[in-house]
């Protein structure tokens, strides 16, 4: 069930999320995550989304509920990557779908259940919520996942003066591997 939120007007309304208002909070998201260097969203960045979601779609919502739609996104993403990377399937760029027989469609719905919700309609707006949910693996000083830009010049050489420090010489591409 919806969470309820209050309007401009003090009535008590109960806040559907339009595909309109769920675009918007992935656009903020999107921009979020690039300009925060791939840094989660906490509960003040979903108070200020809240009212910048108010002046472009004209609904409101309350922290707790973008947060709450932020997770859920979340898990549709993750479910919609377990299918593309599901070897089972052909694909069909045009309409973002999975292809295969029905039989193994069904199979593959009973053992993940909410991927049927793909069958039809692949997720939109694919490449944002991959910059937006896309976990990266690399860690340390220079880590960077697609949602987000390596460090500026003056950061990388910062890096590599303390690489220098612990006697880890510098990788040049010029020279030769072995």
């Amino acid at each position: 069930m919806p969470h309820k939120s209050q309007i401009d007007d003090n009535t008590e309304k109960i806040a559907i999320w339009s595909h309109a208002s769920t675009r918007a909070l992935l656009v903020l998201l999107d921009e979020h995550i690039k300009k925060n260097q791939g840094a989660r969203p906490i509960m003040r960045d979903f108070k200020v989304m809240s009212e910048k979601i108010l002046g472009t779609c004209h609904k409101r919502y309350v922290a707790t509920q973008i947060k709450s739609k932020y997770h859920r996104m979340r898990i549709v993403y993750a479910k919609f990557k377990k299918l593309i990377n599901h070897t089972s399937f052909g694909w069909d760029f045009d309409n973002n779908t999975p292809t295969c027989p029905n039989d193994v469609w069904s199979n593959y719905c009973k053992a993940n259940p909410g991927a049927n919700m793909f069958k039809y309609v692949g997720l939109l707006d694919y490449d944002m919520n991959k910059n937006v949910f896309e976990k990266s693996n690399a860690t340390g000083g220079l880590a960077y996942t697609l949602a987000n830009q390596p460090c500026d010049i003056d950061k990388e050489k910062d890096i590599e003066e303390r690489f220098s420090n612990l006697g880890i010489p510098p990788f040049d591409a010029d020279e030769e591997a072995f």
